[in-house]
């Protein structure tokens, strides 16, 4: 019993002593994603909720998107990011000669946005 008690506490130091040397909390998602959270800082705090897991200050996962979480030695961060094409409003169609149009099929158009006009070809 005391054999097993000393193997277990030994196995647990070597695993904090391990993880001294890693810089990066690195997680990864069910679609792929991985993003990296520094752990230099004294300060890094995890809490759950019953959905989400907040990562001090820094990030936000909800729980049943986190495939596996895990140290590293660099940054795993993507750098994709979802678009969201909500705050986009459009307002409406052109041809090139400023003509409306209700959808555009094959050419070049005018696309007028809340967030500015774009010319845009169409195959």
């Amino acid at each position: 019993m005391k054999k097993l008690l000393l193997f277990l506490t030994l196995l647990v130091k070597a695993i904090m002593v391990q993880a001294d040397d890693y810089p990066y909390l690195t997680f990864e998602t069910n679609d792929g994603k991985m993003v990296s959270v520094g752990i230099q800082s004294d300060n890094l705090s995890m809490t759950f909720t019953s959905t989400t897991l907040n990562v001090g200050n820094q990030k936000t996962f909800n729980l049943k998107d986190l495939k596996r979480m895990y140290f590293s030695t660099y940054d795993h961060t993507t750098g994709i990011q979802e678009v969201n094409a909500d705050d986009v409003t459009v307002y409406g169609y052109y041809d090139l000669q400023g003509r409306p149009v209700k959808q555009p099929l094959k050419g070049i158009y005018i696309i007028k946005t809340s967030k500015g006009n774009k010319k845009v070809f169409v195959k």
